[in-house]
């Protein structure tokens, strides 16, 4: 039976060793280009890792999100996105739906989701480069990959390549400035580690 269309996203097929810190902001990224997104949930379970539940703040932000990031690839493997069976308790009690499960464990409950919630949005960073079509990321963590920006900065049009010349640096080339500009407002200070946000800059063209 197919799920009716509502605010909570079912994704699958997600690579079960991506650590969940990583997952959930990359999933935040990922999501945030089609609406506000209210909560992301996953489990510690061995048996529902490669999964996760997004909640975004509308239908139409869900909506949106199936039908641009279904099949994306997403660490390598494509992810599967579908309408959740179930409406999520937040949204529920939001509408006023809300009903306690029965047999839920309220005492279980903290040790079984993490919840990332929303960051607030950062603004442009001041810069006293000239704006340009490449973009500079200072400061990198040395467990942070070519792979992984990819991961994040694919999502903005007019993406073309990521380098990594020497650990702690990267540049990010887009087609045009305005394109760059676009995803340094998105990105600057990303959440990469618990003590590192991603410090981006105009780089030379």
């Amino acid at each position: 039976m197919i799920a009716k269309p509502n605010p909570t996203l079912y994704v699958s097929n997600i690579d079960w060793k991506i650590k969940k810190p990583l997952l959930r902001r990359a999933l935040h990224s990922l999501f945030t280009r089609h609406g506000k997104l209210l909560e992301i949930i996953t489990l510690r379970s061995e048996r529902l890792r490669g999964q996760a539940w997004v909640i975004m703040e509308t239908v139409q932000g869900a909506t949106a999100s199936l039908q641009a990031e279904n099949g994306t690839s997403f660490f390598g493997r494509d992810i599967k996105i579908a309408y959740a069976n179930e409406t999520s308790d937040r949204i529920a009690k939001r509408d006023g739906t809300y009903v306690p499960k029965a047999k839920r464990i309220k005492a279980e409950q903290p040790k079984k989701e993490e919840v990332a919630r929303t960051p607030p949005a950062e603004e442009l960073p001041k810069s006293t480069a000239p704006p340009s079509h490449i973009l500079l990321a200072q400061d990198l963590p040395e467990d942070v990959t070519k792979a992984m920006l990819e991961m994040l900065f694919q999502q903005y049009t007019g993406y073309k390549e990521v380098r990594i010349p020497r650990p702690g640096l990267g540049f990010v080339e887009f087609e045009t400035e305005p394109h760059a500009t676009l995803a340094m407002k998105g990105l600057h200070g990303f959440q990469l580690t618990a003590k590192n946000v991603l410090k981006l800059d105009y780089g030379k063209a």
